[in-house]
């Protein structure tokens, strides 16, 4: 089968222009809609093993990294096997829209949350961008909630990156977490404020601020906040 071929098909120019612009990477972007993407998969899926499909893939465009990201989603395999599968891809992710779009399509992680926190605290150790990006995202994804929004805040506080792409994760992580459990974040954030790089503090808040769900009171409250 010809992939490319097949991709081209579903070629939007606009679309690859608006991609190409916001989507900093290394692969040739064609410009197919992610929906359409998930439907060639999916299509492929019905009528071809996983090993078959990723045969066919051009390693050098963007859509054949989602192909590949998102039949290792769908496919039903044992756990074990699918975060081997997980494993030996992150190093394909080089930027963030393979990163987040990977992460909301792994719905198999919410029936394994406990097991798959053991791989989410070893990527947080990676000095991989991309790596340490989807630990962070999978866990704003997955694990935002009462049983885990503590020890969310701990590991948040204790990453130390460089990396532009994680600390945007860390900062909308904080965000929803200001969303979610305002008045435990805001005594969180003013506990710990010499702990937060200030970058990542002032975003944070500004992520927040930004978003309908506070009140206006708690935005105001927020941006005097700001250093």
């Amino acid at each position: 089968m010809n992939i490319i071929n097949l991709l081209k098909q579903y070629q939007d120019l606009n679309y690859q222009k608006f991609q190409s612009k916001i989507c900093p990477t290394n692969y040739e972007i064609i410009g197919v809609k992610i929906p359409l993407i998930r439907k060639i998969t999916k299509d492929l899926l019905k009528n071809y093993r996983y090993e078959e499909i990723i045969s066919f893939l051009d390693y050098h465009y963007f859509e054949c990294i989602l192909i590949k990201l998102f039949s290792i989603a769908y496919i039903d395999i044992p756990f074990l096997d699918k975060v081997s599968l997980i494993e030996k891809t992150l190093p394909l992710i080089d930027n963030w829209a393979l990163c987040d779009t990977f992460v909301s399509s792994l719905k198999f992680i919410k029936e394994y949350r406990e097991d798959y926190l053991l791989y989410i605290k070893k990527y947080l150790k990676s000095n991989q961008e991309f790596t340490l990006r989807f630990a962070i995202v999978v866990l704003l994804n997955y694990y935002l909630d009462d049983a885990y929004y503590e020890g969310i805040l701990n590991i948040l506080v204790n990453i130390n990156s460089n990396y532009y792409y994680v600390n945007m994760a860390i900062s909308w992580a904080y965000s929803l977490l200001f969303i979610k459990y305002y008045e435990a974040t805001l005594n969180f954030f003013t506990k710990n404020k010499d702990s937060i790089k200030p970058w990542i503090y002032n975003k944070s808040i500004q992520k927040a601020c930004e978003s309908y769900r506070l009140t206006q009171y708690q935005k105001e409250q927020l941006k005097s906040l700001k250093n």
